[in-house]
């Protein structure tokens, strides 16, 4: 069994990570290295939250996953349901332009958003957040041809200004031809190529390897910063408690203006020395 001394009067500072959106810390004190997530290997006959080992300086660091052990959704789970919803608003704009055409050749009245901000992608857009500077850049390669397309359909019944029907035909197809052939593409395109980017630079796990005898490594998504933190008196302990047994408190810092969960790293080892001992015992029984 592996035992910390730590000396509580002395007040250290806290690695602060992202995990499935939300902000959580750690004590300092306990974490001997910070270091991106390496190959490794699956291990069998473990509980969920022990997802691998890898090996580290002569020995091997057991993987503690805590997106598992809070029951946060998978980070594979995550990135299928951005690439499905990537999907569904690029089908919702050829969807779009289908209508356009429908109307255009009957005369029907166009029933969809002529707003970009008011279509499916364009309220995912406005309060999509990101901290990948490279995936807000190439986002923001899409509203222009964005607003270009839904702009189409107010331009395409602005023909039927014109003073005869050959005119009216000619400005509904050039109008009609630069939605299907120019805008359309580039916002496709846009939406295809993010989901790499969001996999490649939302998804660079990391690993807090915790000192001392546990030979144990907590995986976030994604290591933000040393802050000094402090108690939030919320009044919800029991809550928390009842949440997860990994959580000891809420805390905030100065440096941030959300609230932080504490991670109760004795649990996090104590569950890894568990995992530990039954798989031990079902190697012994096999």
């Amino acid at each position: 069994m592996s035992n910390y001394h730590l000396n509580d009067s002395v007040q250290c500072p806290s690695i602060l990570f992202r995990l499935n959106g939300g902000l959580y810390c750690a004590d300092s004190r306990y974490i001997s290295t910070i270091m991106e997530l390496p190959e490794y290997t699956s291990l069998p006959d473990t509980p969920p939250y022990i997802s691998g080992i890898f090996p580290l300086r002569g020995g091997s660091v057991t993987m503690f996953d805590l997106r598992a052990a809070l029951r946060l959704q998978s980070m594979t789970d995550e990135f299928k349901d951005f690439t499905a919803m990537l999907d569904a608003r690029k089908q919702d704009h050829i969807n779009w332009v289908t209508a356009l055409q429908h109307s255009i050749e009957t005369g029907e009245h166009f029933p969809l958003a002529t707003d970009p901000h008011k279509c499916k992608l364009g309220k995912w857009y406005d309060s999509f957040k990101t901290n990948s500077s490279e995936l807000s850049a190439h986002l923001a390669r899409m509203e222009e041809p964005h607003r270009k397309l839904h702009e189409a359909a107010i331009r395409a019944e602005h023909c039927n200004e014109a003073d005869n029907r050959d005119d009216i035909s000619n400005c509904k197809k050039a109008v009609f031809d630069e939605a299907r052939n120019e805008y359309m593409p580039k916002i496709l395109d846009v939406l295809e190529n993010a989901k790499e980017i969001f996999r490649a630079r939302e998804f660079h796990e990391m690993v807090l390897v915790l000192s001392g005898e546990t030979s144990l490594g907590i995986v976030v998504d994604e290591v933000l910063s040393v802050e000094t933190v402090e108690d939030e008196v919320l009044g919800t302990e029991s809550q928390l408690m009842s949440y997860s047994p990994y959580i000891q408190r809420i805390v905030k810092s100065p440096g941030c203006s959300e609230l932080i969960l504490e991670i109760d790293i004795p649990a996090v080892i104590r569950a890894g020395e568990d995992a530990a001992a039954q798989r031990n015992a079902a190697g012994s029984n096999g």
